[in-house]
């Protein structure tokens, strides 16, 4: 079970609900601080493990064609 946890704070990007819950109450501090809600679609956003940089350059490179 903590490894599940560990995965989901320190590798998952976006996290459902169930999750969320999960990490929220064995880490409530890590999870004010860095899990976003995203209200339309009840999910998640890591923001540890989000990157805007390497959203923008996935964008970029999608825009691209590669």
């Amino acid at each position: 079970m903590s490894m599940n946890i560990d995965l989901l704070m320190n590798e998952t990007e976006v996290l459902t609900r169930e999750q969320y819950e999960l990490v929220k109450s064995n880490h409530p501090a890590f999870a004010d601080e860095f899990l976003f809600h995203n209200f339309w679609n009840d999910t998640f956003l890591n923001l540890s493990v989000y990157s805007e940089v390497e959203k923008e350059a996935y964008d970029l490179q999608r825009e691209m064609g590669y």
